[in-house]
């Protein structure tokens, strides 16, 4: 019985290791809407969002903040930078485009610190205005 699960404990920390290296471990997109528009948003936002290859490490938080009347303002906020603010347009097409907009706002963003980050790690000097 004892050996049994000495065995058990190994294959689970052996499928524990291989797990951390996986694609699960890429970066995490969260959900912090409120209200219908928001989540369809979101939804619209994570089905066409695909990590830049080599990323592992990023947070995308898209926030709801509420506005006037029955409005609502989508935040995106990456790796606790806050790109943009947009209030929601209640319209599949304006909001697929704004969708598409934040996509492509967060993809840039990872790929530029990406950048950096390997600059620094290879000890080039990059002018002061680049960071």
């Amino acid at each position: 019985m004892e050996e049994a699960l000495r065995l058990l404990l190994r294959a689970d920390s052996a499928g524990r290791a291989s797990r951390r290296t996986g694609s699960e471990s890429q970066g995490l997109v969260m959900d912090q809407t409120i209200s219908k528009l928001g989540r369809d948003f979101y939804d619209l936002f994570y089905g066409s969002f695909e990590a830049p290859g080599g990323l592992e490490d990023f947070t995308i938080v898209v926030v709801e903040r509420q506005a006037r009347a029955n409005n609502a303002v989508v935040a995106l906020i990456v790796n606790d930078t806050e790109l943009f603010e947009m209030p929601l347009i209640p319209r599949a097409d304006m909001m697929e485009e704004s969708a598409r907009a934040a996509v492509g706002a967060a993809v840039d963003f990872l790929l530029q610190a990406q950048s950096i980050s390997r600059q620094l790690e290879s000890g080039r000097k990059m002018p002061p205005e680049v960071f």
